[in-house]
């Protein structure tokens, strides 16, 4: 309110005394306004932002279970030779082929082994190899070939000999 708005006979004695106060506390009154709408917006800002990276997320991980990077487990094979070798195979069929994981035991120490994927039409795939040690060995492989054309898995030596054969 300025001073020519005012009726003469209101300016007889001065300005009101506390007008210097009454300035300080409508200014902080706006500054407080002001602080708190500016927290708000921050507030509601984090918060949606949390809210879109926890749906993309959640998005890539529906998604990536439809794209082979989860799977069905079709069979689990397992054999034994008559050297006492024992194989057990999960085999897992994906959109990308197939996932093997094998575990197996009694193989000579030090023998290089080969893990072989056979197919009904008598293809075979090598899904992974290692160098054999005393004990069980568990180890993870992938074949391009779907697990219903899967005939058998086997491990076999350096000059292709199986050792020990999973149906």
């Amino acid at each position: 309110m300025l001073m020519e708005e005012l009726p003469p006979e209101a300016a007889l004695d001065g300005p009101p005394p506390d007008l210097d106060h009454l300035l300080q506390r409508t200014l902080g009154t706006v500054r407080e306004e002001r602080h708190r709408a500016v927290r708000r917006r921050g507030r509601i800002t984090a918060l949606s932002s949390t809210l879109v990276v926890a749906g993309v997320l959640a998005g890539g991980v529906w998604l990536g279970q439809g794209m082979g990077v989860g799977g069905t487990a079709e069979a689990v094979l397992q054999g034994t030779s008559p050297e006492g070798a024992q194989m057990a195979v999960q085999v897992t069929d994906t959109e990308g082929g197939l996932r093997l994981v094998a575990t197996v035991d009694g193989m000579q120490d030090g023998e290089a082994c080969w893990l072989v994927v056979h197919t009904k039409d008598g293809r075979t795939f090598t899904a992974g190899s290692w160098r054999a040690h005393e004990g069980e060995v568990t180890l993870a492989g992938s074949a391009m070939v779907r697990a219903g054309d899967v005939a058998g898995v086997s491990v076999v030596d350096h000059d292709r000999r199986p050792l020990v054969t999973a149906r």
